[in-house]
C-alpha cells in the first residue's frame, strides 16, 4: 500500500469522524429537540418545529416532578406554566393536539412523573369539536422513538437537527416572533398592524371557506364528544380536572352565529360541564376579545398576558367572574350563562 493511499485512507477517515462530531457538538450545544438541559444566551429562542417531540423529550430526559399538567392545543401553549402560585405545572400543550390525543400525553407524562397529578387542566377550543381527519401523528410512536436507547445519539448527528440548530441561532441572532425558552414558556411579540391584519384576514377566510375539516364552512359537531371527555376523566380519577375554553375575537364568534353553529357551541359546553362539573369560560365576547389589536396576534391565538389572566381567574383568584374575562359555568347555573353567553354573542355579531 503505498504512502499517498495511506494519507487518502486517514484523511477519509478523520472526516468520518470530525464531520460527525462537529454536527454532534453543535446539536448538543443548541439542542433544538430539548434533549439536555444546556442553557445559554444563544439558545433561548427555541423553534416551536414539532411540540409533539420536543415537549416529549422534555418529560423524557429532564427532572420530572410536578403537581399538575396542562394540556390543549396552540392556544393554551402560551399559558407560562411558572405563573400559577404555589403550584407547580408542566405545560404539554402542544400546537395541533386533538382531543382524542389528550389521553395518551397525559398517561405518558402520569408514568413518567411516578405519581397522579393533583390538577390537570385541559384547554379545549370550538373549533376541534368538528369531526376531524384521523391525527397525523401516533402519539405511541413518539414515545417509543424517545425511549430508544440511541435516540439522542441519533438525534445529536442528524443533519435535521443541525438544520434546527442553525435556525435557533439565527433566532438569538435576528430576533423570531413566536419562540420558546429553556424552560418550556412560550413567548409571542407584537405584531405591527399591518401583520396583524393580514394575520385576521387570512385566518377569517380560512375558518369560513376553507373544505378542510378545521373550518366552519365544513363543520359537523363530533357527537363523540363527550365519550372522549369522560375517557379522560375515568382514566385519571385521582386527578382534579380544571377545564376552561380558549378565547377569540369577536369576528370570529360574530361567525359561529353567522354560519348557525350556536346550537354546537352550547351543546359543547354543555358536554363540558356534565363530564367535569364546570368550565371556565374565556370564549365569549368581552373587552379582551372586542380589543383584539392589542390582545390577540391571529383570531384565536392570544399574547402571553392575556395567558396570565387567565391564570388569575381560572385558578389564582377566587372570583373567576369578577376577571371580566371569565364566565364560570358549573352544573346549577349552565342554563343561565348559556342564555346570557347567548346574547352577547348575537350582540357583537350585530356590531360586526
Amino acid at each position: 500500500m503505498n504512502l499517498t493511499f495511506k494519507k487518502w485512507i486517514i484523511i477519509t477517515l478523520a472526516l468520518a469522524l470530525i464531520m460527525p462530531g462537529i454536527t454532534a457538538g453543535i446539536n448538543f450545544f443548541m439542542d433544538p429537540l430539548w434533549c439536555f438541559s444546556i442553557s445559554h444566551k444563544y439558545n433561548q429562542k427555541q423553534d416551536d418545529f414539532n411540540e409533539r417531540q420536543q415537549k416529549t423529550n422534555y418529560v423524557t430526559f429532564h427532572d420530572f416532578d410536578y403537581d399538575a399538567l396542562m394540556i390543549g392545543t396552540s392556544t393554551s401553549t402560551n399559558i407560562n406554566q411558572h405563573s400559577f402560585r404555589g403550584l407547580n405545572v408542566y405545560n404539554y400543550a402542544i400546537n395541533g393536539l386533538q382531543p382524542v390525543e389528550y389521553l395518551p400525553y397525559i398517561q405518558y407524562a402520569r408514568e413518567r412523573n411516578g405519581r397522579d397529578f393533583k390538577y390537570i387542566f385541559l384547554g379545549f377550543d370550538f373549533m376541534y369539536t368538528a369531526v376531524l381527519d384521523p391525527p397525523q401523528f401516533d402519539p405511541n410512536k413518539i414515545f417509543e422513538d424517545t425511549n430508544d436507547p440511541l435516540y439522542r445519539i441519533k438525534t445529536l448527528i442528524s443533519l435535521g437537527t443541525l438544520k434546527y440548530s442553525r435556525r435557533n441561532f439565527m433566532n438569538y441572532l435576528y430576533g423570531r416572533h413566536i419562540y420558546y425558552d429553556r424552560k418550556n414558556v412560550k413567548y409571542s411579540t407584537r405584531l405591527s398592524e399591518k401583520d396583524l391584519e393580514f394575520n385576521i384576514s387570512r385566518l377569517m377566510k380560512h375558518f369560513e371557506k376553507s373544505n378542510s375539516s378545521y373550518s366552519f364552512n365544513n363543520y359537523t359537531y363530533n357527537k363523540k364528544y363527550r365519550s372522549i371527555l369522560k375517557k379522560i376523566r375515568d382514566k385519571n380519577p385521582k386527578s382534579r380536572f380544571i377545564v376552561f375554553t380558549t378565547p377569540v375575537i369577536n369576528q370570529y364568534m360574530a361567525l359561529i352565529v353567522k354560519s348557525n353553529f350556536m346550537d354546537s357551541y352550547e351543546e359543547w359546553i354543555r358536554d363540558i360541564v356534565t363530564v367535569y362539573g364546570e368550565c371556565y369560560n374565556f370564549m365569549f365576547p368581552s373587552p379582551l376579545s372586542k380589543d383584539y389589536r392589542n390582545n390577540f396576534h391571529d383570531p384565536n391565538h392570544y399574547y402571553p398576558f392575556v395567558a396570565d389572566m387567565m391564570i388569575d381567574a381560572m385558578y389564582n383568584s377566587n372570583n373567576p367572574d369578577a376577571s371580566g374575562v371569565c364566565i364560570h359555568i358549573t352544573r346549577a347555573n349552565v342554563d343561565v350563562k348559556l342564555a346570557y353567553i347567548r346574547r352577547l354573542f348575537r350582540e357583537a355579531a350585530a356590531r360586526e
